[in-house]
């Protein structure tokens, strides 16, 4: 046999890298049995992480102790009980075999790959000119070299054979289009003509990929006749050559969807959030199957949309959105947060996923805190709002469980979160045209921050739809000063009688709340409920209103 027993290979390798030509050696069909190991000396720490994903079947630590044992073990897992006795090889091929190789580390670039493929067929088959033809995402591309003392009307005769040929294989391309890309060659081309002799023998040679499909056409011309020994010298280059074309092309294929996606993406999620799915893409699914994490969702709207949409034109409306969603995701994206979806002119926001951070509360509540300030800069140009109104959003967000993952049908599907987390993030945002407040938070957020970063005002238990447990809502000011010390005493003292049930005293204590701040719709909101739970005292009542309404 001439096929190896073992193939050992320093792991410290770098031109090309170790894990390359693992992965090389086990897209082979002649090879890719053949136990593969990684050495180094004792000191080389072997990754779990590249241990479970570069393809080598043992690694080894050189130790006289047990390389001996290692190398046994290793032959163990060829099937053989032995090594094998050498037998003559062809030097060659071997050459070939060996240049082919080094390819393997521009398999980001198929230009790169077919030149190096063009210098071996060259040097070795003693041509002056070859071409090789690929098909790239049912695309056709063609490259060639020619010697220096090849006119004009020889390359293009040249290159007129070699199409009709690639044509013959491939009669469904068009390849009328096809512009041919001169490639550089370290070869001096000019030595294998002499000009004394016809450029009488030419020759094209299939491109298979594993699965035996073509994928391209080899084509050499040479003065003279072709020996047996050129002959089967090109046929063993075309092979050899096959899987790393292919490998490229593949390659090339998915750099280009991923710059896609990535173009697709950006739009709605963080440059840096991108890389880590890119990285993380082939060593974990759960994401996919769907797990339980806990997260920020927010959710925010445009106060009288409705109102708004009846006064303008759609294409108004329409150019605005756009205006206003670009900067509103843009600061999301900055403070880490994916966009989920949009929902008319509401924005859906996560934070913690697809990628997760310790702080995401923190992040949310920061990027709201901007998105607040920065209503001023959306520009309205030609919108047309109603009479006595401002610009104006709510924000609502809520820290808890969700399940994480890909929801849709075989047709469709949407990466997202679901849960009861999501719908109270929703109702939160809707609440807080009730308590005339632009951001409101509850209170699993307030404790997760736990910093002194924001100021938090605490407001009311709500029970929202379809919950019998109160949950505690905040209202995220812009500063200390927002609200006088008296006001917050007051509205505060005023909260703890009324979900005591205390409702007279209470009373009394929003009044002082409204007069130091007018017009605070939370303080009128209190009063109006401790006047109508004075006539009419509330039955069960454990310091939580319920709201019934979405």
């Amino acid at each position: 046999s001439n096929v190896p027993d073992v193939i050992l290979i320093n792991a410290k390798t770098n031109n090309p890298k170790s894990i390359e030509l693992v992965r090389l050696i086990k897209t082979m069909d002649k090879l890719k049995t053949i136990p593969v190991a990684l050495f180094a000396t004792s000191d080389y720490a072997f990754e779990n992480f590249f241990m479970k994903n570069c393809g080598a079947d043992s690694f080894i630590h050189v130790n006289q102790t047990t390389l001996v044992s290692d190398i046994n073990l290793l032959v163990s897992l060829s099937g053989s009980s032995a090594l094998s006795i050498p037998v003559q090889s062809d030097i060659m091929k071997d050459a070939i075999m060996s240049k082919l190789f080094s390819l393997a580390k521009n398999l980001d670039s198929v230009e790169k790959i077919v030149e190096g493929f063009v210098d071996v067929v060259t040097e070795f088959c003693e041509v002056p000119a070859a071409a090789v033809y690929l098909i790239e995402n049912g695309t056709p591309t063609e490259y060639y070299v020619t010697g220096s003392n090849f006119t004009e009307t020889e390359t293009k005769e040249f290159l007129t054979v070699c199409t009709d040929d690639f044509e013959k294989m491939h009669p469904d391309l068009n390849l009328s289009k096809i512009v041919p890309q001169k490639v550089h060659t370290k070869n001096r081309l000019d030595s294998y003509r002499t000009g004394t002799v016809p450029l009488s023998s030419y020759q094209c040679i299939g491109l298979t990929s594993e699965l035996k499909e073509n994928i391209g056409m080899l084509s050499i011309v040479k003065e003279g006749n072709f020996t047996a020994r050129q002959l089967d010298l090109v046929k063993y280059c075309a092979n050899q050559c096959s899987l790393i074309l292919e490998n490229a092309i593949l390659m090339k294929k998915k750099n280009q969807f991923e710059k896609r996606v990535r173009k697709a993406f950006s739009r709605f999620v963080p440059e840096q959030i991108i890389d880590q799915l890119v990285d993380e893409a082939d060593t974990s699914d759960t994401v996919a199957s769907g797990e339980k994490r806990v997260i920020a969702i927010l959710f925010s709207d445009i106060r009288s949309f409705t109102s708004i949409s009846e006064l303008n034109k759609p294409e108004t409306i329409v150019a605005f959105l756009n205006r206003y969603f670009t900067i509103m995701v843009n600061i999301i994206k900055k403070h880490g947060g994916t966009i989920d979806k949009f929902i008319g002119d509401a924005i859906m926001a996560l934070f913690g996923a697809p990628v997760s951070y310790e702080d995401n509360a923190r992040r949310a509540v920061a990027a709201a805190y901007e998105m607040r300030q920065a209503l001023p800069s959306v520009p309205l140009e030609d919108l047309v709002m109603p009479e006595g109104m401002q610009f104006n959003i709510g924000i609502g967000i809520h820290y808890g469980d969700v399940t994480v993952g890909s929801i849709g049908s075989a047709d469709k599907t949407d990466y997202t979160v679901i849960g009861d987390s999501v719908n109270l993030a929703s109702r939160l945002e809707g609440l807080t045209k009730t308590y005339g407040v632009q951001l409101l938070v509850s209170e699993d957020v307030k404790n997760d921050i736990k910093g002194a970063d924001f100021i938090f005002r605490y407001l009311d238990d709500v029970k929202v739809k379809g919950k019998t447990k109160g949950v505690p809502i905040y209202a995220v000011d812009r500063n200390q000063e927002e609200f006088s010390i008296e006001y917050r005493d007051c509205y505060s003292k005023g909260l703890d009688l009324y979900k005591q049930g205390v409702f007279n005293l209470a009373k009394e204590y929003f009044e002082k709340s409204l007069a130091a701040c007018p017009n605070d719709k939370a303080s009128k909101l209190m009063l109006e409920r401790c006047e109508e739970f004075i006539k009419n005292p509330p039955e069960s009542w454990d310091g939580a209103i319920t709201f019934h309404t979405k």
